[in-house]
């Protein structure tokens, strides 16, 4: 038996080693940036209707409630590793008023299809799709208003650049841009500097995996473009995204546009708090709606 020579096993065992590191390591970590654990769902009752909205290849599930056709509708959206269920009770107030509301679950999470999340690249998509749903059947004749929280503010933001008929937005939370929401949750997790190189590593391979572009889901450079009134709501006790993550985004608007700090909130927790509804349906009697 031929014995290799010590300078082929090193040389094996630098490849190997090179590749977990390389290739292995920056893998596993895009597997916290794009994939999502699901959380569960229910079935509708009185006054909702499941639905499911076409979105791109995928099927989008939904819950609609038909209002008078006085007001124009209303699209909410979730956060990351949530789903519609958790907002029925926003939706039931929105519809209470006379608003037709539409609770949407992006890709990859409750029971629409997809495995794979990209923080507002491809959800922006799923809001579109969701308004195109119900303009198709005459529902957004009085026009629409968008409400997201986390991913689901940064959608709705980037979502509505462009669109006339969306006449306002109400993002809780929203974060700057994916690569400074990845760098920052990093470092407040992991404790990991921003010139760890695995970090933008996992990213690229985020974006090879679900073919989107990082850089694109930009919540400041799309409230810059942002014609439609902005209500942003901080979370007042949310170490995720502070305040000046926020303001970042509020800043980049040109107006009409309301910041409010949810005091005692934590993260995605505004609506449970007191002058919640004051200043969200104050903000859209503001603007007629």
């Amino acid at each position: 038996m031929t014995t290799k020579p010590p300078w082929v096993r090193l040389l094996a065992r630098g490849l190997l080693y090179g590749t977990a590191i390389f290739v292995g390591l920056p893998l596993a970590t895009s597997q916290m940036l794009v994939g999502t654990l699901r959380s569960g769902t229910f079935e509708p009752w009185a006054p909702w209707t499941e639905v499911s909205v076409p979105s791109e290849d995928l099927a989008l599930r939904a819950w609609m409630a038909e209002g008078d056709g006085e007001r124009a509708a209303a699209v909410v959206v979730h956060g990351l590793g949530d789903s519609l269920d958790s907002y029925v009770d926003i939706g039931g107030t929105l519809h209470h008023r006379g608003h037709t509301v539409l609770l949407l679950d992006l890709r990859a999470h409750g029971g629409s299809g997809g495995r794979l999340t990209t923080f507002g690249g491809h959800e922006r998509q799923d809001v579109r799709a969701a308004l195109g749903f119900l303009r198709e059947r005459g529902l957004g004749e009085r026009g629409f208003v968008l409400l997201g929280t986390s991913m689901g503010a940064v959608s709705v933001i980037h979502a509505a650049v462009g669109e006339p008929d969306v006449r306002a937005v109400v993002g809780e939370a929203p974060f700057d841009s994916y690569r400074g929401t990845v760098l920052h949750h990093a470092r407040l997790y992991y404790g990991l500097p921003e010139w760890f190189p695995l970090i933008p590593a996992a990213i690229r391979v985020a974006e090879w995996r679900a073919n989107f572009d990082a850089d694109d889901v930009d919540a400041v450079a799309a409230a810059g473009k942002l014609t439609a009134p902005l209500l942003l709501i901080r979370d007042g006790e949310d170490m995720r995204l502070p305040e000046e993550v926020v303001r970042r985004v509020y800043d980049a608007h040109p107006g009409p546009k309301t910041l409010w700090v949810a005091e005692g909130a934590g993260h995605s927790g505004a609506s449970r708090t007191r002058g919640y509804w004051e200043t969200v349906l104050g903000f859209l009697e503001e603007q007629g709606l």
